[in-house]
């Protein structure tokens, strides 16, 4: 509450204090640095708080009415008051914004659920209703296996899908981070193959292998990359993209230089592969219309043509 620099404004405060005094009543005795660190408030900032809220009540301003807090060698003392004397309700949004987030969060690879975390679910869906929210999660084979490996260290051989190059390669790595983005999860490793650090996506791992070597683990935060910002042979396009392929807008990076009415939209779109991009055109079946740079603006029928081309020979 209290990270922002700067003086904190009234509605903070109250804000504040309306989430730490019904857990304060309900322990009647904290000592200043636990409920600090509690609320991610300094301690200055908390004492300046509860003074505040010691002065404050109701008429006629009895001690039964008013906050009852004494602050005394670095302990917090509270007595009884009706007004607080129990937590605030949750409203329905935040409610279901909750059970959300838990829901979402039993899909996680190595959650526990504890024990309450598990009442306050069950009270939430007693309210709620059972089978409101099914959260389908992506849960890629291997995602486990990495998430295991990134918390060891162990290094894993793996059999690593390529779309642009539609080929399958044999890679040595070591697991530094795990995370999710845009729908799907990745891996940031180290990749005997390059000598650097690099991403792949977890269900584009055909195999693991244990390779029974560790490493030092690393403790770096977790940091979503700007997606084929350093691939080689990347291409920037330009391309208009119709409605009913806004999914292209909401799936991949791109800067997005105008968007109509229509809900139709001009972007910019990193491609890092004219593989890659011909079969996202495909995809697409004429709702994506590249316009710059000109050499590619036939690429779809040119993709088009040799798929019909392959399917004839085969037939």
């Amino acid at each position: 509450m209290s990270a922002k620099r700067g003086p904190r404004s009234a509605e903070q405060r109250v804000e504040g204090l309306l989430r730490m005094l019904p857990w304060l009543m309900q322990r009647k005795h904290v000592s200043i640095a636990d409920m600090s660190a509690q609320f991610s408030i300094s301690e200055s900032d908390l004492i300046e708080d509860l003074e505040m809220a010691a002065m404050c009540g109701m008429p006629p301003y009895s001690p039964y009415e008013l906050t009852e807090i004494m602050i005394d060698e670095g302990e917090i003392y509270v007595g009884l008051n009706k007004h607080f004397d129990r937590s605030l309700e949750l409203s329905a949004s935040e409610a279901f914004g909750l059970s959300l987030l838990a829901t979402a969060a039993e899909e996680l690879p190595g959650f526990t659920r504890g024990k309450d975390l598990k009442n306050a679910l069950k009270k939430l869906r007693k309210i709620l209703g059972e089978g409101l929210i099914d959260v389908d999660a992506e849960s890629p084979e291997f995602l486990q296996t990495v998430s295991d490996a990134a918390t060891s260290g162990e290094r894993l051989r793996i059999q690593y899908w390529t779309p642009a190059r539609n080929e399958v390669s044999d890679r040595t790595i070591t697991v530094r981070m795990v995370f999710t983005d845009r729908g799907h999860w990745y891996i940031t490793a180290d990749d005997d193959a390059s000598g650097e650090s690099r991403h792949f996506r977890v269900d584009r791992i055909r195999s693991v292998t244990p390779t029974g070597e560790f490493v030092a683990v690393s403790t770096s935060a977790v940091h979503i990359p700007e997606w084929f910002a350093d691939a080689e042979d990347k291409v920037v396009v330009t391309a208009d993209v119709a409605p009913s392929a806004a999914w292209v807008v909401e799936t991949y990076p791109c800067t997005v230089l105008e968007e109509r009415p229509d809900g139709s939209y001009r972007i910019n779109l990193v491609a890092n592969s004219l593989h890659w991009l011909g079969r996202l055109l495909l995809r697409a079946e004429g709702g994506v219309t590249i316009s710059a740079p000109i050499e590619l603006s036939q690429l779809q029928s040119r993709v088009a043509n040799d798929v019909l081309a392959r399917y004839r020979s085969n037939n």
